[in-house]
């Protein structure tokens, strides 16, 4: 159980730990949840349940599609908010090759998004935190930092914007800040956009094959998977708004800043090039 005594260390095992069970629970799920996926043909929808640990820590599972296309792109995000240091917290494991990384929101953090994002300050707010905790893990489905051994600090990008914070160990990083799209500067902008291509790249496999693009298969895929047609397209054909925005957005910001936009798609490819050597 999650006590406000803890130390971080202590709540990062405590989490990871508990995660385990979820992790197993929803894998037993999953099949039902895909056969539900196929049968469900009223959209938008929204589909949230709870999994109650032996821990006694009670984690979310949320998922939110605008049609039937987007639906076979988006999977349920499994989260869990929680009370610590007298605020509403949360975490959000992200699962990999044998091993699972664990983002800690700060209560700091969902401050900066009511203010920056949904323009609103916490005292204004008609409803609980844990809801705007909700409405951030439903929306935003690509949350992904930089590897811990390639970064001092925790930094990533997911599709409201940008997250800062440290990392505690290699494995578990606290999330202190945000900021939202249109505060970033043109290099973080250009960065951002990157890895939204590859979002919508991965998307796209999601809804061709069922599966996750791997970085074996990300490396054969065709041409025209790179293609802006091709992205206006697939995008068009969810009939998701936030995608459709998010294009806009990109298409936008190319025209208007197209020496930088170049300069620092230079940088990043090399910088993203010298990692993968280092990693070989």
């Amino acid at each position: 159980m999650i006590l406000p005594t803890m130390t971080l260390p202590e709540l990062s095992n405590e989490l990871l730990k508990d995660y385990k069970e979820v992790a197993a629970r929803w894998k037993a799920f999953e099949p039902k949840f895909v056969r539900m996926r196929k049968r469900w043909d009223i959209f938008p929808w929204l589909w949230e349940t709870t999994v109650q640990t032996k821990r006694k820590n009670e984690w979310y599972i949320g998922y939110y599609a605008y049609t039937k296309k987007d639906a076979c792109a988006i999977w349920p995000q499994i989260a869990i908010y929680f009370r610590y240091m007298n605020a509403t917290w949360a975490a959000f494991p992200i699962q990999g090759k044998g091993k699972t990384l664990l983002l800690i929101f700060s209560s700091h953090f969902f401050e900066r998004y009511m203010e920056r994002f949904l323009k609103i300050a916490q005292s204004e707010m008609q409803c609980p935190v844990k809801e705007v905790v909700k409405f951030f893990f439903l929306r935003n489905y690509h949350i992904y930092p930089y590897k811990p051994e390639a970064e001092d600090q925790v930094r990533g990008f997911c599709e409201d914007g940008m997250f800062l914070g440290d990392w505690i160990s290699k494995d578990v990083g606290l999330v202190k800040t945000f900021l939202s799209r249109n505060e970033l500067k043109v290099n973080q902008r250009t960065e951002y956009y990157g890895a939204m291509l590859n979002w919508i790249i991965g998307d796209m496999y999601m809804v061709r094959s069922g599966g996750s693009l791997t970085l074996e298969e990300f490396d054969k895929l065709p041409d025209e998977w790179f293609s802006i047609q091709t992205w206006r397209a697939f995008v068009a054909s969810r009939g998701n708004p936030m995608w459709n925005n998010l294009l806009i957005d990109y298409v936008t910001f190319r025209k208007e800043h197209p020496k930088e936009y170049k300069l620092c798609s230079d940088m990043l490819e090399r910088i993203a090039d010298n990692r993968i050597l280092d990693e070989e």
